[in-house]
């Protein structure tokens, strides 16, 4: 019997009534490191991620953890940049390198039936790199490149500005790294902050995809012999620079970068959810408001973007845009006018229900499959939050009105509280 499917009438929309995590695994290696596990998947595909105490907030100057990270790939003891590339590649395995604000990690994806292959390799990149000179040399000069063509660029120049001046240029949140800091990055430099921060720093791993106690058991082999201790943060005395609205000429620019925002709540904070919540209705998608004001009604910019950045120490709201140069106060206005909505009038119900639905369609891909899970567990943990959190920020989500939306927006989105930067080359009159 054939079924004949109506594709005049459109299917229903339901909502999104639960998201459920799988089974989270935690472990311990020898060391004491807690490793979590997702296991999960049809493929023979494995992904694991080590977190290292080796973010911004442990380098002792400028753009040694971020160096550092992009390093430990370019030579061991045993083997050259081109034979770690060969061999990863050789098993269809890759490796990638990163250092944040809060953390640094090093990610493997491999295919299960390699895993005893390229395990020692893993080993050897993160406990034996040698950072050789020439490729330190090249990794600086083509840092120093980079840098000088992204000072060209509007939007660069004013995220660079709007971070110095919302947590000061001395604070791991505030400064972009410049040429003259990769002038005092040397061997010994890396080597020290390596041995403290990666032989001794590692915080915790996570393990996904086609894993299982036995998989556990070899990574314990290789990762947990070592000894680990838990550091705290580098806690200075910061200078914060107060916030004010800053305009710097870019001369010759066409378009104006311009970057709005404050310091919020991080993710520890109760009113965090919420305020998410809100975002999205200002700038969070492409439905918002900021779009639908900026690019649809007045053509001031291809696109306009606001987030919430939250880190294990502070937090802030941002709002960022292109525009040209002969329309960029109407848009700062423009942009004001929408904060000022969401202070003054209450969300109507069918718009928030909107925003409600694409946030829960986001949290539910973000569910899917066991590589995207592991990093909505990462997430918690990093924070020493539990799957819980996870659950209640579903719910907080679903259940969040106008009213208390009108009120947090009123707390904390007073324009007369924001810093502003524009960066271009048509200051106000």
């Amino acid at each position: 019997m054939t079924t004949t499917i109506d594709r005049s009438t459109a299917p229903l929309i339901r909502d999104i009534e639960s998201i459920n995590l799988p089974l989270i695994g935690e472990y311990f290696l020898k060391n004491g490191v807690p490793l979590y596990m997702v296991a999960g998947g049809e493929q023979e595909v494995l992904k694991i991620e080590l977190l290292f105490d080796a973010g911004r907030w442990t380098e002792p100057l400028r753009a040694v953890a971020s160096t550092t990270s992009k390093m430990l790939t370019e030579g061991t003891v045993n083997k050259t940049a081109q034979q770690i590339a060969e061999t990863i590649d050789f098993y269809g395995a890759s490796i990638h390198t990163d250092a944040s604000v809060d953390y640094a990690s090093v990610t493997m994806y491999t295919l299960t039936k390699h895993l005893d292959h390229v395990l020692p390799v893993l080993q050897e990149i993160i406990y034996q790199p040698i950072f050789p000179e020439r490729e330190l040399v090249t990794y600086i000069q083509n840092s120093s490149q980079r840098l000088l063509i992204n000072m060209e660029k509007v939007d660069f120049l004013a995220q660079k500005i709007f971070n110095e001046q919302l947590y000061g240029r001395n604070h791991p949140n505030g400064y972009t790294t410049e040429a003259k800091d990769y002038s005092e990055i040397n061997f010994k430099l890396l080597k020290d902050f390596h041995q403290s921060r990666y032989c001794s720093g590692l915080k915790m791993v996570f393990a996904s995809g086609n894993v299982n106690e036995s998989i556990i058991a070899k990574i314990d082999n290789y990762f947990g012999g070592l000894y680990a201790k838990y550091f705290s943060p580098n806690n200075q005395n910061f200078t914060e620079v107060p916030a004010s609205n800053v305009f710097q000429q870019k001369k010759d620019a066409v378009q104006s970068g311009i970057r709005i925002g404050k310091k919020m709540v991080n993710k520890l904070h109760p009113d965090y959810v919420s305020l998410r919540v809100l975002n999205t209705v200002l700038g969070g998608y492409f439905g918002s408001r900021l779009m639908q004001n900026l690019r649809e009604d007045h053509g001031f910019c291809y696109g306009v973007h606001s987030g919430v950045s939250s880190y294990l120490h502070d937090a802030h709201l941002y709002i960022t845009t292109e525009v040209g140069d002969e329309v960029v106060w109407q848009a700062v206005d423009e942009i004001y006018k929408e904060v000022n909505r969401l202070r003054t009038e209450m969300i109507p119900g069918e718009e928030l229900r909107l925003v409600k639905n694409y946030m829960l369609g986001v949290f539910l891909a973000d569910a899917d499959g066991p590589f995207n899970v592991s990093d909505i567990v990462r997430g918690l943990k990093v924070y020493e939050l539990k799957e819980s959190f996870f659950y209640n920020m579903i719910e907080k989500i679903k259940s969040v009105t106008s009213e208390e939306l009108l009120q947090l927006a009123v707390q904390y989105f007073d324009p007369g509280s924001m810093l502003e930067i524009v960066v271009g080359n048509n200051p106000r009159n």
